[in-house]
């Protein structure tokens, strides 16, 4: 229920019909996720947004969240979303994709993808926050869209360890075509 509610507060607030960036700036941080503001803890759903206007599926941020809170929040928001169940979203719509564990996989795959979304720790393993983004190779460099709550555009970076580091990998999907393909 309290989705619903979330996506007629939602669907209110304006936003860029673009890729977007910084959740906790500007209208996005207006949006909620569970009990809590995207500002928060929707760095998932944002993931999840980003990748589908990228792979062509015709959506928005409200209809990502309503459509995935009751299959992906934990603690009604706090911890954001599980990443482990994130690809529901493309299941549904019949778009193939792959995940892996393993911080060396992804990052050799990327490239020949149109593009990811990876988990990674903050700081340390289990004891801090998790973020996630989507990424995509751009003229031979990782572009991070969402890279942090109040940068507003994406970061391009020149290696993968500019990104997060091995040991604070958690987990990847890669997406080789979109859904008009």
């Amino acid at each position: 229920m309290l989705e619903r509610k979330n996506f007629y507060h939602n669907v209110l607030v304006k936003l860029p019909d673009d890729y977007l960036n910084g959740q906790d700036a500007g209208e996005l941080s207006k949006l909620k996720y569970g009990l809590y503001s995207v500002g928060w803890c929707g760095c998932e759903m944002i993931a999840v947004y980003n990748a589908a206007r990228d792979l062509g599926v015709k959506t928005t941020l409200a209809r990502v969240c309503y459509e995935m809170y009751p299959k992906s929040s934990i603690a009604m928001g706090f911890f954001g979303s599980n990443v482990c169940v994130l690809g529901k979203f493309f299941d549904e719509r019949g778009i193939e994709y792959s995940s892996t564990w393993d911080y060396n996989t992804f990052f050799n795959e990327l490239p020949h993808c149109r593009c990811g979304i990876l988990s990674f720790w903050n700081h340390r393993r289990v004891f801090s926050s998790l973020h996630t983004v989507m990424v995509k190779y751009v003229d031979g460099k990782i572009v991070i869209f969402n890279k942090s709550n109040k940068r507003t555009e994406p970061v391009p970076v020149d290696s993968r360890n500019e990104v997060t580091s091995k040991k604070l990998f958690i987990k990847g999907y890669l997406f080789e075509k979109g859904a008009e393909e």
